[in-house]
């Protein structure tokens, strides 16, 4: 059985997206075939780097777009991620066809189309498993042999008879309670006294509305703020809104992963302003420290952090609120749970023998491609009766 886990933004940013594929990769590279296929970074052992047109490429820097400008930066953003997906799924083709692969584990839906399509032009037919990080419902996900999701709340929406459940995990190992947060409060300036919330996520208005937990953060006289995450074109102004509502006590770091755990040891909550989250591999990074979570109150996301300070993020003031209302004895017994609910839900070396068992599941399952039927027949012949009427008359 050999796999093929391809992730195009890989080697490019750092998130939950991201995280995720290096981590199944670094779980699964001692008991199976895999290799991953990468979008960025070194060649390595089972690793391989696929070249494409990148997100952050400086011939993409100025992309017209009719819309909103509200939500300008938003839609440049995904057509910059749509364009790095297509690249590399077409680049990849070649060491695909050429490596007699049994899966093909896509985790952008371009990927997945693109590889989808084009299968007939393996000699072994691969099945192909689209990983659900978007929540995309069924009525539109990428056509794909398997699905997996991270949560029973997509589940829930997901395509019936190909989707299966296994959620995202964390290595109990590196993310606990007792991680030493050594100097980080003294290099960042930050008293040893003071209340701190951390945001690990994007420093931006569209997704993880990081302006939001600034002005909610900033209302509590105090309390510190660390937003740990990658910058884009919203961040300058969102550094600014911090420093005229709480100058001196927000604190922006870009941390690679194996650093956060330091972070996060420095804070005393975790919260995230997001108002969905198809996962969110913090929220349970979070739990893993011993954080009481602060987070909207979505059934995806209650059902993931099962225990937590669940509010209205829409709400003006509902996070200012909870940071300053909620008893000190329930912020005790969140920060007991957390590492419990790690350890029996998401453990990584638990999701492990959950990965083996529907990878071999899959591979099993017969690889077929569409058959020669009358109803395709009938299609094949209206197209092409169509493209003769527009010939003939100019349409």
């Amino acid at each position: 059985m050999k796999i093929a886990l391809l992730c195009s933004g890989l080697g490019h940013v750092a998130r939950g997206h991201e995280v995720f594929a290096r981590g199944l990769f670094d779980l699964l590279r001692g008991e199976v075939d895999i290799t991953l296929f990468k979008g960025g970074g070194e060649p390595a052992e089972r690793e391989v780097v696929v070249a494409n047109l990148p997100r952050r490429a400086a011939c993409l820097e100025r992309i017209h777009f009719t819309g909103s400008p509200h939500w300008a930066e938003a839609i440049r953003e995904q057509e910059r991620c749509r364009i790095e997906a297509l690249t590399f799924a077409y680049a990849a083709l070649r060491p695909l066809l050429e490596g007699g692969y049994d899966i093909l584990h896509c985790l952008e839906r371009e990927v997945c189309e693109v590889l989808y399509a084009h299968r007939h032009l393996f000699a072994r037919v691969p099945r192909i498993v689209f990983s659900n990080g978007g929540a995309i419902p069924a009525r539109s996900l990428p056509p794909c042999d398997h699905v997996q999701e991270h949560s029973a709340w997509n589940l829930r929406q997901s395509a019936r008879g190909k989707a299966f459940l296994i959620p995202h995990g964390v290595d109990p190992q590196r993310f606990h309670p007792g991680v030493p947060a050594g100097d980080f409060r003294t290099r960042h300036g930050i008293p040893a006294d003071a209340p701190v919330a951390i945001s690990v996520g994007t420093l931006c208005y569209w997704h993880k509305r990081t302006d939001h937990v600034i002005r909610e953060v900033a209302a509590l006289p105090g309390w510190h703020l660390i937003a740990a995450g990658q910058e884009n074109e919203d961040s300058p102004a969102i550094k600014a809104l911090a420093e005229r509502l709480m100058p001196g006590r927000a604190h922006f770091v870009t941390l690679a992963h194996e650093d956060l755990p330091q972070a996060y040891a420095a804070a005393d909550v975790f919260v995230l302003g997001s108002l969905f989250e198809t996962f969110g591999i913090a929220y349970i990074e979070a739990l893993a420290m011993g954080l009481p979570v602060f987070c909207t109150r979505h059934p995806n996301q209650q059902a993931i952090v099962q225990e937590g300070v669940f509010l209205d993020m829409k709400q003006p003031g509902a996070l200012t609120a909870a940071l300053r209302d909620t008893p000190a004895a329930r912020l005790d017994e969140l920060r007991a749970r957390g590492p419990q609910i790690v350890q029996r839900d998401y453990d990584l070396r638990v999701l492990r023998a959950q990965y083996l068992q529907h990878y071999r599941r899959i591979a099993a399952t017969p690889a077929q491609l569409p058959a020669w039927t009358l109803r395709r027949r009938i299609a094949a012949n209206l197209r092409n009766l169509l493209g003769r009427a527009g010939r003939v008359f100019g349409v």
